[in-house]
C-alpha cells in the first residue's frame, strides 16, 4: 500500500510549501523522494488549499496503479474528486496505458465545500501556440467575468526536464521570462509554482505523468483558483483518428478531453481548451497579435537560453503555418525566419512524406492546399527524400 499523510504548510526564507509524506507500506518504494510538494512566494501562501489533500491525490493514485498498490489517503479529499476517481479516472487511465491496474482508494473523510470560492481564473503561460491561444480566446475574445482570465501560472512540474537537474532548472527558469514579460505586457499577474512531482520521472515516462502533474498544480491552488483552463494540443479530429497512435505514449492525445472535466473539486474546475482547433488554425488566430510576435516559444532543442532553434519539429511545424500565412517576418523577434527560408523546402518534404502519418503535417499539408500555397510535388518528395538533410 501507499500511504499519503501528514498534511503541512510552512514557510521557509521567501517560500511557503505545502507537502506532504508518502511512504511504501509492507513494500520497498523505487524512488528516493519521500515527500511532495508545492512552493509559492510566501505573499501568496493564502492559494494553497492546505485543509484538503485533493492536490495530493492524482500522482500518488497514478504510481499506486503503476505500482500494484492501493493508496490510502490519511485526510480528507473532495466528495466530487473521490467519486469521479471512483467509478471514472482509473478506467480511463487503465485504457491509456496497458501497464496499469485498478486499486483501492481509500480516504479519512471528505473535505467540507468551501465557503466562497476563489475569484482566480487562470491558465499557464508556457507561451507555446496552445498556451497563447487559450489567453488569446479566453482573455483578449472573452468578455463573461465569470470565464475570463485573470490571473496566469507558471508551473515547474518536469516539463524541461529531470527534477534536481541544474540545467533544467535553469531552461526551466529561462523559459519562464517571456512568459513574465508577456504576463506585464497583458496587465495580469503571473504566478510560479515549484513543485517535486516530477521526482518521480525517472521511472513514469513525461507524456504519462507531465499531464497529472500540472493538474495537481492547479487543484493546490484551490483557495484562490476557482477555473482553470488546461491548454490542450490536440484536437477532436486527432482523438479519433490517432487514438491507437497516442495509446500508451501521450495522455493529451488519448483521453485529456474527457479525462480534465472530472479532474474537479468543489473548489476548483478545470477546463480543457484547445481541442476545438487544429493547431494550424491556432496560429492563425493569434498571428497578428503583437503578443504572440514578441513572445511565441515553442522550440523542444533546449537552446541554453530557452530561445527558439528553429530546426527542431516544434519550431518547423510552426514556422511553416506561419510562412502559409505570408506572417514570416512578423515572428522575426522569436525565430530566424532566414535561416528558417534556407531549410524550408527540406521540412515541406518531410511533410509530404509523412502525410497520413504524424497529425501535425498532415495539418501542414492540409493548411497549405486550403490557401492554394504551393508545396513541393510528390516527384520531388520521391526523387530527393534520400538526399534530404534531416533536423
Amino acid at each position: 500500500m501507499i500511504e499519503i499523510s501528514n498534511l503541512r504548510k510552512y514557510t521557509r526564507e521567501a517560500l511557503t510549501r505545502l507537502e506532504v509524506d508518502m511512504n511504501f507500506i509492507d513494500a520497498e518504494s523505487p524512488y528516493t523522494e519521500r515527500t511532495l510538494y508545492f512552493e509559492i512566494d510566501k505573499k501568496f501562501s493564502y492559494m494553497f488549499a492546505d485543509d484538503t489533500y485533493d492536490a495530493f491525490v492524482l500522482v500518488p493514485l497514478y504510481l499506486a496503479m503503476l505500482h500494484k498498490q492501493d493508496l490510502h489517503i490519511r485526510g480528507k479529499i473532495s466528495a466530487k474528486l473521490y467519486q469521479n476517481i471512483k467509478w471514472y479516472v482509473q478506467k480511463i487511465w487503465c485504457d491509456f496505458y496497458d501497464e496499469l491496474s485498478p486499486v483501492t482508494l481509500t480516504v479519512d473523510g471528505f473535505a467540507a465545500p468551501p465557503k466562497k470560492r476563489g475569484k482566480l481564473i487562470g491558465t499557464g503561460i508556457s507561451c507555446g501556440v496552445d498556451s497563447l491561444s487559450t489567453i488569446y480566446d479566453h482573455f483578449v475574445r472573452e468578455r463573461d467575468p465569470d470565464f475570463r482570465i485573470n490571473a496566469l501560472f507558471y508551473f515547474n512540474c518536469g516539463i524541461f526536464g529531470e527534477f534536481g537537474d541544474a540545467k533544467f532548472l535553469e531552461l526551466t527558469l529561462n523559459r519562464n521570462e517571456p512568459g513574465k514579460r508577456a504576463a506585464k505586457d497583458l496587465g495580469l499577474p503571473c504566478y510560479y509554482v515549484n513543485s517535486n512531482l516530477h521526482a518521480f520521472r525517472k521511472i513514469v515516462d513525461m507524456n504519462k505523468l507531465n499531464f497529472i502533474a500540472v493538474y495537481s498544480c492547479a487543484l493546490s491552488l484551490g483557495n484562490a483558483v476557482s477555473r482553470y483552463y488546461v491548454s490542450s494540443g490536440t484536437n477532436y479530429q486527432e482523438i479519433k483518428q490517432f487514438n491507437d497512435h497516442y495509446h500508451n505514449a501521450d495522455m493529451s492525445g488519448f483521453c485529456e478531453s474527457y479525462l480534465v472535466p472530472l479532474i474537479q473539486t468543489e473548489r476548483t474546475e478545470l477546463i480543457v481548451d484547445g481541442c476545438q482547433y487544429r493547431r494550424v488554425d491556432k496560429l492563425k488566430n493569434i498571428a497578428d497579435w503583437d503578443v504572440a510576435q514578441k513572445y511565441l516559444n515553442v522550440c523542444w532543442g533546449y537552446t541554453p537560453d530557452g530561445s527558439n532553434c528553429g530546426l527542431c519539429p516544434k519550431c518547423l511545424r510552426t514556422l511553416l503555418p506561419l510562412e502559409i500565412l505570408g506572417k514570416l517576418d512578423d515572428f522575426a523577434a522569436v525565430f530566424d525566419v532566414e535561416r528558417y527560408r534556407e531549410i524550408s523546402f527540406n521540412y515541406k518534404i518531410r511533410c509530404l512524406q509523412n502525410y497520413g502519418k504524424d497529425p501535425f503535417e498532415i495539418e501542414n499539408v492540409d493548411f497549405a492546399r486550403e490557401n492554394n500555397f504551393p508545396m513541393p510535388t510528390k516527384h520531388d518528395a520521391y526523387i530527393l527524400g534520400e538526399q534530404l538533410i534531416y533536423f
